[in-house]
Order: structure tokens, then C-alpha cells, then sequence
């Protein structure tokens, strides 16, 4: 039988009170930002009796001591220690073992949640098996960081012209389904574990909704660097998504000379990265090009497309 999750703390003021929802947060090195996540998660306009869990993913910062210190404010409050595997999946699927809901909430801790963030995931989860909400991306960044991008999403995600997907830092899930389904695949390790997830809820029958009043507000990379960056595992980690799934389902085609002819383009645009006004669009859609390149190399010319790795059978314990 496996092992449970570590508890590095726990505390609960009313032991013998039913939890009907937890809200899971995976967090590495988030001591800045966490407090402010707590705050507006502490100040939810909701009657619902929910716990948090703080899933903690290796981090050599506060982060224990910043979350610890928050734990009065709530009726229930854990800290797990899911350091054994780095990556938000492995950090998501510990904080869900751990928990005592029957809905499973997960945000980021860099993140901060609008004040009905739980009651309108958890009224979502009373229709469907997982619900995901909107990220709001004009109040803790700044407009050039913002760039051309929409500045509250509209709808659940879409890729290759398959199934939706719900972002993995505003998403509601009921427990045993989650587990049912091994929780995230930490094989996807800088993006797109979400969308695998959500595929792979809804090909074994389960339904995935939208509630678009589960607000985040969404913190971004500051610098044109680490967004290229970012975009650039995304991008990567989208080509093995389609490696794991194009064989057997009608996901639209990619091409490696269309990706090439992409990249040269952009390349031949990097004028724009001296400009303020476009430094940052320009770093994005370089860092993604990059990125898909690189992800059609590794994956589908070379072969090195990681085995699938999620929870099994024996991981659905407490």
C-alpha cells in the first residue's frame, strides 16, 4: 500500500467539522507572493467550510514559515511536503492526496483569487466533474507586460483543434475523479499537463464545464526574457502532447517546416525586441517558435518523448 502524503503541519479548529472543499495550492520557492494568495483566499464570500492545503514542492525559501504563519486564518490548514519529484504535477497530485474534500480547488501561489473564487468552483463541481475558470491579466501586471493579449480569457483553452482544457491555476475537480484518473502527468513538466489532464477526464466520460465568474488574477513573467523562456517550454511541451495523442485521435497536423519557416520569420523580426512597445510580444512569440522547434527535434525526429507518469491505484489513500 502506498504511503501517505507528508504532512510537514497540520491544524484544524473544528476537528470534527465536514470539509466539503479544499483548496490545493503547489507552491516552490513562493514565499513573496503566497501571503497575498492566502489574504484573498482567507476574505472568501463563501459559506462553504473549505480547507487549504499547501503543497510544497522543495522550496529553500519562507514559503513553510509564510504559509504556517496564515494558518489561524482558516478552518482547516495542512502543509505537505512534495518535494520527493520536482514539478506542479507531482506538487498538485500530493496536495490531493492530502486533502479532505470532496472538491479539489488548485490556484498558484503567485496568483491571487477574485472573492467568489471558491463558491463558483464549487457550485461548478455540484454539475460537472471538473470546471475551470477565467485568469484576469490587467491588475497585477503592468500594461507592457500585458502586451496584445486579451486581458481576461473568455472561454476554457484549446489546442490542436481537440477537446478543451481548463488552466491549471484555476481549475475545480472532484476528488475521486482526480484520483480515478492518477492525477497530472508530471511528464509534462513546464506546460500543457493541464490540457493533458483535461483530455484525458474527458475521454473516459467525464464532464468538464466553464465558470466564468472563478476568476484569478494571473501574474505573468516581468521580463521579456523569462516570458521567451516560458513560452519556449510551453511551446515544447505542446509538440509531446501532440506526440501522446495524434495517432489516435483527429488532432490537427503540425509540420516541421512550417515550425522552421515560423522560427525564420520571427527571427527576422527581432528588430522589435529593441522596441518597448513590442519587446515583449516579440520575446513571447520568438521564445514559442524556439520552442516548437525544439519540441518536434526531441520528440518526434529523435525519440525522447518521456513515458506518461501519473499516480496509480495504490496513491488513492486518506
Amino acid at each position: 500500500m502506498a504511503e501517505g502524503p507528508k504532512i510537514v503541519f497540520n491544524r484544524t479548529r473544528s476537528p470534527g467539522d465536514a470539509i466539503d472543499v479544499s483548496v490545493v495550492i503547489p507552491v516552490y520557492n513562493g514565499a513573496s507572493t503566497l501571503a497575498e494568495e492566502l489574504t484573498a483566499l482567507a476574505g472568501q464570500q463563501t459559506r462553504r467550510p473549505f480547507e487549504v492545503v499547501i503543497s510544497d514542492n522543495g522550496s529553500t525559501d519562507d514559503t513553510v514559515e509564510v504559509a504556517i504563519t496564515a494558518a489561524d486564518q482558516f478552518a482547516a490548514f495542512t502543509v505537505v511536503d512534495s518535494g520527493q519529484v520536482q514539478g506542479v504535477s507531482h506538487a498538485r497530485n500530493e496536495g490531493a492526496r492530502a486533502a479532505r474534500g470532496h472538491k479539489v480547488l488548485i490556484c498558484d501561489a503567485d496568483d491571487v483569487v477574485c472573492p467568489k473564487w471558491v463558491e463558483a468552483l464549487a457550485d461548478g463541481l455540484d454539475r460537472y466533474d471538473a470546471v475551470g475558470g477565467a485568469a484576469r491579466l490587467d491588475r497585477l501586471n503592468p500594461p507592457e507586460v500585458v502586451g496584445t493579449q486579451p486581458p481576461v480569457t473568455l472561454g476554457l483553452g484549446r489546442i490542436f483543434g481537440f477537446l478543451p482544457y481548463a488552466l491549471g491555476a484555476c481549475i475545480g475537480v472532484r476528488r475521486e475523479v482526480l484520483l480515478a484518473l492518477g492525477g497530472f502527468d508530471s511528464s509534462f513538466n513546464r506546460g500543457h499537463e493541464e490540457a493533458d489532464f483535461a483530455w484525458r477526464l474527458q475521454l473516459a466520460g467525464y464532464s468538464l464545464g466553464w465558470c466564468p465568474e472563478a476568476i484569478v488574477d494571473y501574474r505573468q513573467r516581468p521580463d521579456s526574457y523569462g516570458a521567451a523562456r516560458q513560452n519556449f517550454y510551453y511551446a515544447k511541451s505542446s509538440v509531446l502532447l501532440w506526440c501522446r495523442y495524434a495517432t489516435g485521435y483527429p488532432l490537427g497536423p503540425i509540420s516541421f517546416r512550417g515550425s522552421l519557416s515560423t522560427l525564420l520569420r520571427r527571427m527576422l523580426k527581432s528588430y522589435r525586441l529593441i522596441r518597448t512597445s513590442t519587446r515583449r510580444d516579440q520575446a513571447r512569440a520568438l521564445g514559442w517558435a524556439m520552442g516548437v522547434v525544439a519540441g518536434h527535434v526531441n520528440y518526434r525526429f529523435l525519440g525522447r518523448a518521456p513515458r506518461a507518469h501519473i499516480m496509480d491505484s495504490e496513491a488513492h489513500v486518506n
